[in-house]
């Protein structure tokens, strides 16, 4: 009985026993790609370089292993069904609704290279998960050269390096440093302070949320079980006042920047919610921007700011659902939302295992932190740039832990 204590901490054997050549070039190409990833390329609308390559690398997967019985499982298949399904919605709304070709091509790329960048990581790291540090640390550390050699490293803190040097900590701590993973989880929820007091309220919150849950997570097994709710409870509250410590302390110089991208996700959130009402089952079709709708939109934020927003230079438009559901929902009708209401599904329970289970390893920072990441993004962020990957490399990551969890031996 007591080898049976605690089987959901035994760590899953690994998913290949096969010697590390033969999955040498696998990992090649996942770090080729990874440093690819700052590079864009115009094709109607910015596509990154690291896109293409994946697009490349999940043609070669799909037609080579088209009958491979281990390849198409669970959650993999699902997760490439339900994709076919809201891809399908998009085009059915657009081909009903006449979309002009130039917004119905950028509508129809999006979901298509969200789905080819999933298939390509998936297969370079199915067989060996350390691609995904790999691929990872490669495109991170590519971001934040990009960024130096352009002079704006320190520039616009919250949409340049705040990611990047998040991925570098999760990744590179518990590698690197023996019994890493507390120490993670420590610099997950301080760098996440950093970024709250430079204003990255999303990807701030998210670090110390991960941070605060690994970090019980790792005194509980530091023999300190019986009290593990108690920690749990004391780092949460902990996290939340620190949160709000640096919040209060920093809306002063912030302020106004937060009053408007609050009024902001406000009227894109009123005004989709409203275009969804009007069309639930139908949407309103790819990259919709009719006039009505950014009427609407200005008039709610003009009313909560009393100007009327311009847009920035990277807008593709000057409306957008602040939400990868909302905005599947309002551009494809409700069919388009499957795919991303099965990945928030699947998403979570992966993130709970992880956290609660899963035995902590090398993996457990960047796990914790992608999917928690992949969480926000599906219910608060544009679907658009490098959410792509972000959201492809959560799925991935969900497949991982799939095959770990297969891999355990049943009797343990």
């Amino acid at each position: 009985m007591a080898a049976q204590a605690a089987p959901a901490l035994l760590l899953p054997r690994p998913v290949s026993r096969a010697r590390p050549r033969r999955y040498l070039s696998h990992s090649v190409a996942a770090g080729i790609i990874g440093l690819c990833t700052p590079l864009q390329l115009e094709w109607g609308g910015i596509l990154y370089a690291s896109e293409a390559l994946l697009a490349l690398v999940a043609v070669w997967a799909l037609v080579t292993h088209l009958t491979d019985a281990q390849f198409w499982r669970r959650p993999f298949t699902p997760l490439m069904l339900s994709l076919g399904v809201t891809i399908l919605a998009y085009v059915i709304t657009d081909l009903v609704l006449g979309t002009e070709a130039q917004n119905l091509l950028r509508g129809w790329a999006r979901p298509i290279f969200l789905g080819t960048n999933l298939a390509g990581l998936y297969f370079l790291c199915r067989r060996n998960p350390f691609n995904i540090l790999i691929y990872a640390i490669a495109a991170a550390s590519a971001s934040i050269a990009f960024l130096a050699v352009n002079g704006r490293l320190l520039e616009n803190w919250k949409f340049g390096a705040s990611a990047p040097v998040t991925i570098l900590i999760a990744c590179l701590v518990p590698l690197l440093i023996p019994r890493g993973v507390l120490l993670g989880s420590v610099a997950l929820t301080t760098v996440g302070l950093l970024h709250l007091m430079l204003d990255s309220r999303e990807i701030g919150g998210n670090c110390l949320l991960a941070g605060a849950l690994l970090a019980a997570r790792c005194l509980s097994l530091l023999r300190w079980k019986s009290i593990s709710w108690v920690l749990l409870g004391a780092l949460a509250s902990v996290g939340i006042g620190l949160f709000l410590w640096a919040y209060v302390l920093t809306d002063e110089e912030y302020s106004q920047r937060r009053h408007f991208s609050n009024a902001w996700r406000t009227a894109s959130l009123v005004t989709a919610a409203g275009a969804i009402a009007e069309s639930p089952w139908l949407g309103n079709g790819s990259q919709t921007n009719n006039f009505a709708l950014q009427s609407r939109y200005d008039s709610i934020f003009a009313d909560r700011t009393g100007i009327r927003y311009r847009g920035q230079q990277t807008d593709t438009s000057t409306f957008s659902p602040h939400s990868q559901i909302l905005q599947a929902w309002f551009e494809a009708g409700l069919f388009g939302t499957v795919f991303f209401v099965y990945l928030g599904g699947a998403v979570a329970g992966a993130l709970h295992f992880c956290i609660f289970r899963r035995r902590l390893d090398v993996f457990s920072v960047l796990f914790a932190f992608s999917l928690m990441r992949a969480i926000w993004h599906l219910l608060f962020s544009p679907f658009a740039g490098l959410a792509r990957l972000d959201v492809a490399l959560a799925g991935a990551i969900v497949c991982v832990i799939a095959i770990e969890r297969r891999a355990v031996p049943r009797g343990l």
